[in-house]
């Protein structure tokens, strides 16, 4: 990883008073949504009321959009790349700086959460539902970043997240379609063997979209050594790994001078 890299990311982002204005809601909103649950449901102080881990995806996308297209269309890439600096150094340097900020900020708003729960009911500090919350929005956390780097290699400024909202329309309507498909697969007998390919295409789809835009891992099977879990780690790490290399293959193909890759 590059330091230089990685410091330059954080305070681009410091500098951007409407990104730190939606991160500090993004931690205010549910404590307050929160306190008003508490106010009205006494059996609330007795739980352990924690954001889902995919609130990590929102932080993961706050610092990730356009870390790469903005330097693209500001030209800035190219002194980048007049240094001793490798095109696959600062692609992992991009998604380290990203990952780990994210991770930081979601763990964050999950620990002052845990806090205030902890605070009505001292047993709930040691909640192994808290350990593992925070362990899966770190999971998230690098490998939506992984994604978004992809997304920010292949277009420049801020598009990526038009390229993210294209897929999640597309995720959306081929969702419906497939659950149309199967609700009304009993009235259309004749058309079967149009049908069945067609929906294990969608269902297939469907499962890599889930798999990409929402890459996370549950803790507790691998807190147990369960090695029935062990394919959904590898699928992790291969995207990870191919988001990674895909991103470093689009920049190359842009021909940066003075790229060393």
């Amino acid at each position: 990883m590059n330091k230089a890299i990685c410091a330059t990311t954080w305070r681009e982002f410091k500098a951007n008073k409407v990104r730190c204005s939606i991160l500090t809601l993004l931690v205010l909103l549910p404590l307050a949504f929160y306190t008003l649950i508490r106010l009205n449901w006494e059996y609330s102080l007795q739980v352990d009321m924690l954001t889902p881990p995919i609130i990590a995806l929102a932080y993961t996308l706050l610092w990730s959009v356009g870390v790469i297209g903005r330097e693209v269309q500001n030209g800035t890439i190219g002194l980048v790349f007049t240094r001793p600096i490798t095109i696959a150094n600062y692609v992992t340097s991009k998604w380290f700086a990203v990952s780990f900020a994210a991770a930081i900020c979601s763990v964050q708003a999950g620990v002052i959460e845990h806090l205030i729960s902890s605070f009505y009911n001292p047993s709930l500090l040691f909640s192994l539902e808290f350990f593992s919350n925070c362990c899966e929005r770190v999971f998230i956390c690098f490998g939506f970043a992984a994604v978004m780097v992809v997304l920010s290699s292949l277009v420049s400024g801020l598009k990526d997240i038009a390229v993210l909202a294209g897929f999640g329309l597309l995720w959306g309507i081929t969702a419906i379609v497939g659950g149309m498909l199967r609700s009304d697969l009993g009235h259309f007998n004749q058309y079967a063997n149009i049908i069945y390919p067609l929906k294990g295409l969608v269902d297939l789809f469907n499962a890599v979209m889930l798999q990409v835009f929402f890459p996370s891992l549950s803790i507790e099977p691998i807190l147990d050594l369960n090695f029935l879990y062990l394919p959904a780690i590898l699928n992790y790490g291969a995207l990870v790994t191919c988001c990674l290399a895909s991103s470093i293959f689009l920049l190359n193909r842009k021909e940066f001078s003075y790229a060393a890759d």
